[in-house]
């Protein structure tokens, strides 16, 4: 039987909006345009509702909501407003724990900088800063708005303002040196007091402006075995700082993993409201169900839908297989690794290939646990991929 902690419950709200369109993103995010914030606050408000009847519907226990993350886009451009609205009215359907952690994403441009202070006093609690590089140059190549001069202020409000401070960055460029990287990331390390940490090597995404350009032959990227080396490298540098490394990409001091990516990691329940936003709920009734509710992608769509009574593009029983797969995916990201008794059919696990994984020191199974070991994770998506499909 699938093990999962029904009292755990996770809310994600998406606000589709960006100052510009990125060239690597491939997330639902749209070039600002003009909005009734009314409109919008009603929405919100009626997806909530709906999401509280469907956690009845489906008998799933829950005591409050454990966390709560602006993703997006740039929520960091929302309105005030709204940003207060959604805290106030899902405080009051589902009610809060009292170390909630409330994370909102920002950009370090002056215009949102400016407002961490509202944030504050509006509740968040965890600022994530998408800096994404520390050099000028990448961050041109990458598209952003933004320069290490808007980095360095928006740390140092930040730093004023929130005790717990998370930045994005993206690395291993094609002609990225990686002494450079290094030298940029222990200064970045040793002048911000950082507790969170998320690194991501640069991938080139379908439907992007990259995916375009990589296929024109205006593009490169890096080497399997220099991709490597950086992966490599980030790890002792991060280690000498006193991060501890907890999933494939992300980094945390003692105490300040994201309690929010860890509900997603682990398979728990989560809702989520906004454009293009889904979320997941294990449903008690009768047989142990996971459900999956999917909104309309385009703002527009998704506010004409939902404005006057709640409406999702698309609610989905996902079939055992589906959901295991998913639980064994996820959950061999994280370090500490996967407790199989998550898993409903271990037979998505080919046991021949998990035998030879585990000679071959790639994998460890112990007390019920499975774990990628450390030096092997860069290669995680090849492992899943032995494990659950190659047949000998």
């Amino acid at each position: 039987m699938n093990k999962y902690n029904q009292n755990l419950l996770s809310l994600y709200v998406h606000w589709p909006y960006c100052e510009s369109k990125c060239p690597y993103c491939d997330f639902n995010s749209h070039v600002n345009e003009k909005i009734e914030v009314d409109d919008w606050i009603k929405s919100y408000k009626n997806q909530l509702l709906a999401m509280k009847e469907e956690l009845i519907q489906n008998n799933i226990n829950f005591r409050h909501l454990d966390t709560l993350f602006f993703g997006g886009g740039t929520p960091s451009l929302m309105p005030l407003k709204i940003v207060e609205s959604i805290i106030d009215t899902s405080k009051k359907i589902f009610g809060f724990k009292k170390d909630i952690e409330i994370t909102l994403e920002a950009n370090p441009s002056s215009y949102e900088t400016k407002k961490f202070v509202k944030f504050e006093q509006l509740g968040i609690n965890r600022i994530s800063i998408g800096a994404q590089s520390l050099n000028n140059k990448y961050l041109g190549f990458l598209g952003r708005l933004h320069n290490i001069k808007d980095v360095k202020i928006a740390l140092n409000d930040a730093s004023k303002i929130f005790e717990n401070i998370s930045v994005d960055l993206i690395y291993a460029f094609h002609d990225q040196k990686i002494h450079d990287w290094t030298n940029e990331l222990e200064s970045f390390l040793n002048t911000y007091n950082l507790q969170h940490l998320s690194l991501y090597q640069l991938t080139i995404e379908e439907g992007t402006k990259f995916f375009k350009d990589h296929k024109n032959g205006f593009i490169k990227l890096i080497d399997n075995d220099k991709a490597a080396e950086f992966y490599n490298i980030s790890n002792i540098v991060l280690n000498d700082f006193g991060f501890i490394k907890y999933e494939v990409s992300n980094y945390a001091k003692k105490g300040f993993k994201c309690k929010h990516n860890l509900n997603y990691w682990n398979s728990e329940n989560w809702i989520g409201v906004g454009p293009g936003a889904y979320g997941r709920l294990w449903s008690s009734n009768k047989n142990l169900n996971r459900i999956e509710y999917q909104n309309y992608k385009n703002p527009k769509t998704w506010l004409s839908k939902n404005l006057l009574q709640p409406e999702f593009e698309k609610i989905t029983k996902l079939n055992t297989n589906i959901s295991d797969i998913d639980t064994l995916t996820m959950g061999l990201r994280l370090y500490e690794g996967l407790d199989v008794s998550k898993i409903n059919d271990l037979s998505i696990i080919n046991f021949k290939s998990l035998e030879e994984l585990k000679k071959r020191d790639i994998l460890s199974f112990k007390d019920d646990v499975l774990k990628v070991n450390k030096k092997y994770m860069i290669k995680l998506n090849s492992i899943l991929d032995y494990l659950i499909n190659h047949w000998i």
